[in-house]
C-alpha cells in the first residue's frame, strides 16, 4: 500500500500539557506520512510557542479568540484544504495519547476494505492509566426515538468482546476519513459552537447514505476525557447542551422519531432533574428546559 498523505487536526485550549502529551506520542507514530496541524483556539497559556519549539513540523493555525469546538476544527480544515493534498484526514481530541501502528492500522483498514461505500474509521479507545479499559469501541450507539448517545463499550474491560464486529451500528467521533466524505460534510456547524453533538452531526452529514462505518480495534489510542472549556455542570453548560441535543436529533430523526423524542423528553429528563437537585444545582435544571425548549441565555 501507497502511504497517502494523511492531515490530523488537533484542537487545543489552555491545555498545554495535554496537548505537549498528545504530541510527543506521536513521536514514535509508525506512519510516516502525515502532517499534523494543532488549532490553538484562543490560549493564552504559551502552547503555541512550545509547540514550535519542541515539534518544529507540526502546524499551527492561532484563532485569537476561542472559535469553538467547530469553529476551531473548521480552522484546520480550511488549511488542510488550502496547503495539503491529503487523502486523508483526521479529528481528534488532544487528550489522546496514541500507540505507534494506531494510524498504519486505521489507514490500511479503509485501504483493504472490500465494500467502496467505506469512507470512515474509528480506532479503539481506552481510558488513559489503564490497559485495557474501554472509552469508545467505535462510537455512539444512537436511539434517535430517546435521544439516547451511549457510547458502545464505555466502562467495560476489553476482552476481545468487539474484535469480530468491524462495521458497528454506532456513528463514530474520533474518526479518519477520506477526503471525499470531508467534501460531502464541508466541515463541522458552527451552529453547535461552543461545543456539543457537532462531532456526530459532521460525521452523519459526511455519509448521508448511512454507510457502514469501520471500526479497526487493533488501532489503538489512549483517552483523558476532560471537558474542554467547561467546569462542571454549569447553567450554561446545561443550557448549550441541551439545545445542540434537540438541533441534532431534529436534524438527524425521521418525523416519527422526532415526535417520540418529545413526547418522552420529560420522563427522560428525570434522572438528569433527580442528580441536579440532590446538588442543588437548580439553575441548572432550569437551563436545561431553556435548552429543551430552544429559549436564549
Amino acid at each position: 500500500m501507497d502511504a497517502p498523505l494523511v492531515a490530523i487536526v488537533i484542537l487545543t485550549c489552555n491545555q498545554k500539557q495535554v496537548t505537549l502529551d498528545c504530541l510527543r506520542s506521536f513521536e514514535k507514530c509508525a506512519y510516516a506520512n502525515k502532517q499534523i496541524i494543532v488549532v490553538d483556539n484562543g490560549s493564552n497559556d504559551g502552547v503555541e510557542g512550545e509547540i514550535h519549539e519542541k515539534y518544529p513540523q507540526v502546524i499551527v493555525i492561532r484563532n485569537e479568540t476561542n472559535l469553538g469546538a467547530a469553529g476551531g476544527r473548521n480552522s484546520g480544515i480550511e488549511y488542510a484544504k488550502q496547503h495539503l493534498e491529503f487523502q486523508y484526514i483526521m479529528f481528534m481530541d488532544n487528550d489522546i495519547v496514541v500507540q505507534p501502528e494506531f494510524l498504519e492500522r486505521l489507514v490500511g483498514g479503509l485501504h483493504s476494505c472490500t465494500n467502496p461505500l467505506v469512507e470512515i474509521a474509528s480506532p479503539l479507545l481506552y481510558q488513559i492509566g489503564t490497559d485495557n479499559l474501554i472509552d469508545c469501541a467505535g462510537g455512539a450507539e444512537l436511539n434517535f426515538f430517546t435521544g439516547s448517545t451511549q457510547t458502545r463499550g464505555h466502562d467495560e474491560t476489553d476482552k476481545g468482546q468487539f474484535n469480530n464486529e468491524p462495521f458497528p451500528k454506532c456513528v463514530p467521533t474520533t474518526v479518519l476519513m477520506k477526503r471525499s466524505a470531508l467534501e460531502r460534510a464541508g466541515g463541522f456547524d458552527i451552529s453547535f459552537d461552543p461545543y456539543g453533538y457537532e462531532d456526530l452531526d459532521m460525521v452523519l452529514r459526511a455519509n448521508p447514505g448511512r454507510n457502514p462505518y469501520l471500526f479497526v480495534y487493533n488501532a489503538v489510542v489512549y483517552h483523558l476525557g476532560s471537558k474542554t472549556g467547561f467546569s462542571g455542570y454549569t447553567a450554561e453548560y446545561t443550557r448549550m447542551k441541551g439545545q445542540n441535543m434537540r438541533r441534532f436529533f431534529k436534524r438527524h430523526s425521521t418525523s416519527l422519531q422526532w415526535l417520540c423524542f418529545n413526547l418522552l423528553l420529560p420522563f427522560l429528563s428525570v434522572k438528569t432533574i433527580v442528580r441536579e437537585l440532590k446538588r442543588g444545582n437548580v439553575k441548572a435544571i432550569f437551563a436545561l428546559a431553556k435548552g429543551f425548549l430552544g429559549v436564549g441565555k
